[in-house]
């Protein structure tokens, strides 16, 4: 599985996570961090926050969401409407979701198929690389130049599996850092390319978009927080974790890691023992589990709004569909993955309502939430340069 370099680091992944869970102690990485309450409910603070974002690419989705020519999907990236779809090259777009005529919204469908987006008040019609095809009564424009007037495109990215789109389109982004090359390795490697989306759904939380973070970055919470769903699985405050540039790789051992001990390391599979987050910047993370892996992508609306898609990825069924036990087994992971994660989200409802009391000026993140306490620092150091 993979090659030497990603199973070199499978191998020592788990030892580590064995013997964490052999110790039963948790992983002590960093002094204990003081994180401001105000920084989660300043609004000109939110403002820099979506700014950094609106110039930074976002994952909007995966990329089997759009597997054929003319696949599309529609999203609401940061309050700019935009078209990711297939063009019939196979090339991954990025489009402006409005008309150039009287700027309609040209696509209303959530996603589909089609050969040409047709806006549907004036019925001007664009192919799927955004340029204009066909307008009505092309008499009435004599001075419009039609070569030159197509849907506004987007910077695009596809890799690891995943599509990227940064809504401002005067931005410039070179190719992926070393770190991110890394991080779209991993997830090549665990088989993200060649999976599908199986299910997907959307809720928008009443939290900030960084408590929405938090939940996924520490496992002090689990034995309290999902005593009624995950927390048997997995040792007590148990984790390690490597920051990957400005994402983070989270690894979460399952108590059945000690099984380890007596078998030989050419039987080790990390999937069968660990849960892997990765938080991918800026606004997502991939939970990649033992037969699938599920899609959390955050879109922030306001200082204590925060939309929030859940989609389960399965490996491809190869020809033909998937057999009624397939389906059973990942409807069954979906609903019990969206139970546990929906348990951290209504626990960041609650702080975001607690925060407005002035009961802390401070949340305090210990030295075994050390990934926390980076993450947070990444933003600032972010934030600092973009400002």
């Amino acid at each position: 599985m993979g090659t030497r370099v990603e199973r070199t680091k499978e191998i020592a992944l788990l030892s580590e996570c064995l013997e964490l869970v052999r110790q039963k102690r948790p992983l002590v990485t960093d002094e204990e961090a003081l994180i401001p309450v105000a920084r989660y409910l300043d609004a000109s603070r939110f403002a820099a926050e979506r700014r950094l974002l609106r110039r930074s690419l976002n994952v909007v989705g995966h990329s089997s969401q759009i597997a054929a020519p003319g696949d599309f999907i529609t999203r609401d990236v940061l309050g700019t409407p935009v078209i990711a779809v297939r063009d019939d090259d196979g090339n991954a777009r990025a489009l402006v979701n409005v008309c150039r005529h009287r700027g309609a919204t040209v696509e209303l469908r959530d996603e589909g198929h089609c050969k040409r987006f047709v806006c549907p008040y004036h019925a001007w019609t664009y192919r799927t690389d955004g340029s204009l095809a066909t307008l009505r009564h092309r008499e009435g424009f004599p001075t419009l130049d039609v070569e030159n007037t197509s849907l506004v495109e987007l910077p695009c990215r596809e890799a690891g599996g995943l599509l990227w789109v940064c809504p401002d389109s005067n931005v410039e982004h070179p190719e992926p850092d070393d770190a991110t090359r890394a991080l779209l390795a991993e997830l090549e490697w665990l088989g993200s390319p060649s999976s599908t989306v199986f299910a997907s759904e959307k809720k928008v939380w009443q939290a900030n978009w960084k408590l929405i973070v938090d939940g996924g970055l520490e496992a002090y919470h689990f034995k309290v927080a999902h005593r009624n769903t995950i927390a048997g699985f997995f040792a007590d405050n148990v984790s390690t974790f490597e920051l990957l540039g400005d994402h983070i790789r989270f690894a979460l051992p399952r108590l059945s890691i000690l099984e380890l001990s007596d078998r030989p390391e050419s039987e080790w599979n990390i999937r069968e023992h660990t849960h892997l987050l990765y938080s991918i910047a800026p606004n997502a993370s991939v939970l990649v589990q033992e037969r699938h892996f599920e899609l959390i992508v955050m879109t922030p609306l306001a200082p204590d709004r925060t939309a929030v898609e859940i989609s389960t990825i399965a490996p491809e069924p190869g020809p033909g569909e998937r057999s009624e036990k397939a389906r059973s087994y990942l409807a069954a992971n979906h609903a019990f993955t969206k139970q546990t994660l929906d348990e951290d989200f209504e626990i960041a409802e609650q702080i975001q309502r607690g925060m407005h009391t002035g009961a802390n000026e401070v949340f305090r993140f210990a030295g075994f939430e050390g990934a926390l306490a980076r993450w947070h620092r990444r933003l600032e150091q972010k934030l600092a340069a973009d400002s």
